[in-house]
Parts: C-alpha cells; structure tokens; sequence
C-alpha cells in the first residue's frame, strides 16, 4: 500500500512539475543614457472555476497521460541510444582490423567518444545516460525511502529525467530558458563578487572562538583581497572581452595550469578555489535551478562531474574533427551554454567563433605544449578558469537578460554608443 500511495505522489508530481518551465521569444535590448523601462507583462488570464470533482478527474487522468507518454519516450530514447552504440561497436571493429593482433583487442574496446557518429548522436547518448541515472535514482527511493519522494521531487526537480520535465508556460511570462538561465547566471556571479569582498574583510566567526587560527585567517583574508584585485584588473583591462580577455585569463594563470611536477590531487579536484567561487559556479552550471543549502564538497563534486563532461565532449570534437558549422543552432546554442560562453540569443558565427576558440584553448594548445615542453596539464583548473572568465563577460554582455546587473557592469556610455541586439547580433554605433 505505501509503494502504491507513493507511485500515486511520483504520477502527481511528474504532473506538477511539468508545469514549471517556460517559454517565449527574445525582445531587443538597447541601451543609452536615458534607460528604457522593462518591456510591460501582458496580465495573465484567469481561468474559470469548474466543478471541483471534473478538476481533480481531469488532473489525474493528465497525470496519467504524461506517466505513460514520458515512460515511452524513456523508452525509445534507450533503444536509440542502443543503436547508436551499435554503429560506435561497427566502427571500433573495422578501426582494429587494420591494426596488428596484439592491439586489436585494446582498439575495440568501447567508450562512449569513440568515432563513427555524429556530435549529435554522441550529445544524445551523454543525455540517455543522465536519464537512465536518474530513473535509477527515483526507483532505490521509491523502494528504500517512499516517503521522502514527494519532497525530493519538490526541492530537487531536476532530478526528473528529460522526458517528464517538458517545457510549458510559466505563469504566462514572455521569457524563454535562456532567459532565465541568463538572469540566474548573472545573479551568481554578483553574489560570487559579494561573498568574495566578504571574505577579503570580515573574518569569520569561528575564527574570533578559535585562538590558534588567527594566522591561518588573516593568511585566507589576504589571499581573498588579491583574487578580487585580480578579477577586478581583469574587468578593467582594455580588450579583454570575447575570446581575447580568456586567452589573457589564462596567460595570467599559466604557471598554475603547466606545471613541471604533476599537479596534487587537491589542486586538480579544485579544492584550492574558493569556497565563494565553487558555489558560483555550481549555481551558474545548474541554472536555472539551483539548491542553495547544499553543502559546498557536494557542489564541488557537482562542478567536477560537469568538468569531465566538458572535457570528454571536447576531446570528441577535436578526435573527430567536427565541423562546428554543421552543428544545428540548438545544439550549437546548448553546446556554448554548457561551458558558460556568451550571453542571451548571440549569432551563429559567433557561437562557433568562441567554441572554436575553446578547444583551441583546452584541448589544441595544450597538447602542442605538453609535446613540447613535458609539462603537466591541470585540465580542470584550465576549464575551471575560463568557466569563470565566460560567466563575468557573459554578465557584461549587451544581450543579458538581467539587465541592472549588466549596466552596473558597462558603465555610463555617450548617447553614440548604442548596443543593438536584433536577431542575435550586436553591433556597437
């Protein structure tokens, strides 16, 4: 029976939970002097009272409805997922046919980059498998812990495979997800910035019980102070903008990313970055959802995962020479979003201009320079860097949707400089 009440809460709050995205279209932006208000919410409309007893019928019967249809969905995405590990296998085996006996068996093993598919195909597989975590996930609870699924469902509603959390209207609201995950990411970077100046010039309060640990806090409040002087030099350099200012974040951090001894386990997993810089992270590779009473190891391990899943959709892209032109707008779009870069609706050309320029920068780069010199390369702290870097030019970029924050961040401008967002594209006059 309580396995029974507690399929019935999974139904009811697949049901519930479908409900709570959003769409729209892109508006233009324009900025001057003078400041245009936000563009007015049309009022929503109500709907009309029915019979309570038809209400509760119909919600359950599209309860139902959307159980069945997510559950099929679930189901073709793993066959599909199926045979496109299929053709990887076919590819693999006649890559080891040419190869000698003894190397054929290492050359067929299967890994989910191997060749043979396309970007999408291998994008598609990377989400079969997240869904197929989270169904795991929802099932050990519905056995082991019934009674905490309904709330599970509440404060974490991305652990909802893909085919139960479909898009609908939020309250009636002209926004689109990009939207939303471009305000949320311009929130946690102004948060990052304020938690950070914090650090640098309130000790904490532990530290006023703790007579031992004088030393260690004034060392961490120092160390604070010259992180936010280096993210405000960066703000202030001429240029550093787009793909010029990552190059010179990563200029400046050089000797942390190419060491000649192999970087600690500590520094490649991040626990050397601040505990401020963790969350903003966390928050912005979430977005639009985010839990902020998580602890911060949990974040991190998030951020860490999120790593690896860049890094290995970065060296597929490279291995199979992966014309980026070709790659749908969607999927070009998710791609950037996936590692921060840009702001709100930017075009094409650009989009493959900034992702190009990030596999040069991880994975291009620093190959010739490994070959060249025997250095170690401390991946994550690299991709880490310019997850940062993308997320504050995303912030002062003229499409982002939160536009207080991004004024704040461009300063006052001349009634000559306009920036137009139209279509994508933004031009400065």
């Amino acid at each position: 029976m309580k396995f029974f009440t507690t399929s019935l809460a999974f139904i009811c709050s697949l049901a519930a939970l479908s409900f709570s995205s959003v769409e729209g279209s892109s508006s233009a932006v324009s900025l001057s002097p003078v400041i245009q208000p936000p563009p007015a919410i049309e009022p929503i409309a109500t709907q009309s009272k029915g019979n309570p007893v038809g209400q509760l019928a119909g919600y359950l019967k599209d309860s139902v409805v959307r159980m069945k249809d997510g559950s099929v969905q679930l189901y073709s995405n793993h066959k599909r997922c199926n045979d496109i590990r299929t053709k990887q296998r076919s590819y693999l085996s006649l890559a080891a046919a040419t190869l000698p006996e003894n190397e054929q068996k290492a050359a067929m093993k299967y890994n989910v980059s191997a060749g043979g598919i396309s970007y999408e195909e291998y994008n598609f597989l990377g989400k079969g498998k997240e869904d197929r975590g989270k169904l795991a996930n929802i099932m050990f609870m519905m056995v082991f812990s019934p009674n905490f699924v309904p709330y599970a469902f509440m404060f974490f509603p991305e652990m909802l495979p893909s085919p139960f959390a479909k898009p609908m209207k939020n309250m009636g609201l002209p926004h689109t997800k990009w939207h939303e995950i471009s305000r949320e990411r311009t929130h946690a970077v102004v948060q990052t910035l304020l938690d950070l100046e914090k650090a640098a010039r309130i000790a904490p309060m532990i530290s006023n019980i703790n007579p031992f640990g004088k030393g260690k806090t004034r060392r961490m409040m120092e160390q604070m102070d010259r992180l936010g002087h280096d993210i405000g030099g960066l703000l202030l350099a001429n240029d550093a903008t787009g793909a010029r200012g990552a190059e010179l974040a990563l200029k400046v951090l050089k000797d942390e990313i190419y060491t000649i001894e192999k970087p600690k386990k500590n520094h490649a997993n991040l626990v050397s970055f601040p505990n401020a810089v963790v969350n903003g992270l966390g928050r912005a590779l979430e977005a639009p959802s985010f839990n902020t009473l998580i602890p911060t190891f949990i974040v991190r391990g998030k951020v860490l995962n999120a790593l690896k899943k860049i890094e290995t959709a970065d060296q597929f892209l490279v291995a199979q020479n992966i014309d980026l032109n070709s790659l749908s707008p969607d999927l070009l779009q998710e791609a950037c979003s996936d590692r921060l870069i840009g702001g709100l609706g930017p075009s094409e050309d650009e989009m493959v201009e900034r992702l190009e320029s990030w596999l040069d920068t991880t994975v291009r780069e620093p190959e010739k320079i490994v070959k060249k010199t025997g250095a170690h390369y401390n991946g994550n702290f690299a991709r880490a860097a310019l997850l940062c870097y993308n997320l504050l030019d995303g912030t002062r970029d003229g499409a982002s949707a939160s536009y207080l924050p991004r004024l704040l961040f461009q300063g006052q401008m001349s009634s000559s400089q306009t920036i137009e967002n139209s279509g994508g594209k933004r031009k400065w006059k």
